[in-house]
């Protein structure tokens, strides 16, 4: 095997493997055999026809560098809630919840205990979520005991991180350190908009919390993305950076389908990334030698369809739609808001929210990204996200947004190198304070885990959250679904 792919690789089969235990676990034997045969195959040609990578020389320098760096990325995993080390925010509740379900129930998940909102349907309920991230952990679990399962959480948490910061290294040929602090302290300005709207973060609901200052548009923080929603955040910040890290077209659409089980509503954000890299990457790489329309579709075409793409995209894309269209939050596209004026769409309030989380930022990159196409298109990505509901509340934006802030990161980073290199120093001074002052919103959500582990701690209390009810879990539109009506239920689940 190519040592500069090794890493690669297994970035590959991180986003893979929970598809493989999710088909092997929950569909009738005679579909999930030649499934998972023919997407291990299509995971080979992947594998295979990835791009050569960066691989660090293992000297003394670069093993301390390297050590250093997955300590940080460790204590950033452990005070997450990852595992039920320490505090838990709010959303903790229910992936707890599913996670003892996906250890202790049969799969596929079913649950006969109706309440009243599936009274009239088939009287039986199905866990229809992004299930993707906690099944290699679930099945630890399973093996080992609940308790294992959660350490493996964490595991595998790191894991994720540990690849996701090896390609950030590969997009500078070396290993550094400074890269890590910006993934962990990235944010908009929030503590700007939360000054001015006069918001109570002290005695909110969730303290500390700065990112709500801006209802219903909130664009998460790196941080906030792992301490409340890991389990999409995670998946689809490495896959981003596969996909665009991809010197054509031949795996793209095939790592995008293995965000589509474990980030949902990130997939949406990432696949007009995708589509447009595809057209982006053949055009620049024909240039002037196909003139005509025609060829260039007929040149793009043989590209992008491949094996992998077509087969192994093509089954794992559908066969997790099925399964993810039973869910019914999510047929309510543009759900009517029934939170209170405080989430109606607002021109007011959304172009506060763009300049702070998101302008200051494109204003600060355009002087190296002027002539870059893709980052037009990241951009109006973002601007379009907030204006779109889907469900009963404002998770589309939080989480659609996920692949093109963290792209807007990686440009970040780029920027801060360059202008140092050039010399731009007020470039430079100016990305370090904007950096400094948006930092103070995962500043703020360390200080609420910090402040209530060692709260709960000297009380003598439990430190993490508690689990949600798992009946009435099943029982709720943004987890579950109606069997009767699921056509993966119907007639692919065993």
């Amino acid at each position: 095997m190519n040592k500069s792919k090794l890493l690669y690789h297994l970035a590959i089969l991180y986003l893979v493997l929970p598809f493989l235990i999710f088909i092997g676990g929950w569909t009738k034997p005679y579909i999930a055999i030649p499934v998972i045969l023919l997407v291990l195959f299509c995971t080979w040609k992947a594998c295979k026809e990835s791009p050569e990578m960066w691989s660090p020389e293992w000297n003394r320098d670069n093993i301390v560098k390297a050590l250093f760096v997955i300590g940080v990325l460790a204590v950033w995993v452990y005070y997450s809630g990852i595992g039920k080390f320490v505090f838990q925010n709010m959303d903790h509740t229910a992936r707890n919840s599913i996670f003892n379900i996906l250890v202790e129930y049969d799969w596929p998940v079913r649950n006969h205990k109706i309440l009243s909102i599936f009274e009239g349907t088939s009287g039986e309920t199905g866990l229809i979520y992004y299930i993707g991230f906690w099944l290699p952990s679930a099945v630890i679990g399973k093996i080992f005991g609940l308790r294992i399962g959660y350490y493996m959480q964490a595991v595998w948490a790191l894991l994720g991180l540990v690849l996701i910061y090896y390609l950030i290294c590969c997009r500078y040929k070396q290993i550094k350190i400074w890269p890590v602090f910006i993934l962990i302290f990235f944010s908009g300005l929030d503590i700007v908009g939360a000054y001015l709207i006069n918001m109570d973060y002290v005695n909110a609901v969730n303290p500390w919390h700065l990112e709500w200052w801006g209802n219903p548009y909130q664009f998460s923080s790196m941080t906030t993305q792992l301490f409340w929603v890991f389990n999409q955040a995670l998946p689809v910040w490495l896959a981003t950076m596969m996909i665009y890290m991809q010197k054509n077209n031949r795996n793209r659409i095939f790592l995008l389908a293995c965000s589509m089980l474990t980030s949902t509503l990130p997939f949406i954000g990432l696949l007009p990334i995708t589509v447009f890299l595809c057209l982006l990457c053949k055009e620049n790489s024909l240039g002037n030698a196909v003139r005509t329309r025609g060829q260039y579709f007929k040149e793009l075409m043989k590209e992008t369809c491949t094996i992998q793409n077509v087969l192994g995209g093509g089954l794992i894309g559908i066969l997790s739609f099925c399964y993810l269209s039973g869910n019914l939050s999510g047929a309510h596209v543009m759900e009517a808001n029934t939170l209170g004026p405080d989430f109606d769409n607002s021109i007011a309030k959304y172009v506060l929210f763009i300049i702070l989380d998101l302008g200051i930022y494109v204003i600060l990159l355009y002087n190296y990204q002027m002539d870059n196409l893709f980052y037009y298109l990241v951009v109006g990505c973002l601007l379009i996200i907030p204006w779109i509901k889907v469900g009963y509340s404002g998770d589309f934006c939080m989480r659609a947004s996920i692949p093109g802030l963290f792209l807007i990161m990686i440009w970040v980073m780029d920027a801060v190198q360059k202008a140092w290199k050039e010399k731009s120093y007020i470039l430079f001074l100016a990305l370090i304070l904007t950096l400094g002052i948006g930092s103070i919103t995962p500043i703020f959500e360390m200080r609420r885990t910090f402040t209530e582990t060692f709260q709960r701690i000297n009380a003598g209390e439990i430190v993490y959250a508690d689990d949600d009810d798992e009946t009435v879990l099943l029982n709720s539109p943004n987890f579950s679904g109606d069997v009767g009506q699921s056509f993966f239920y119907k007639y692919l689940a065993k």
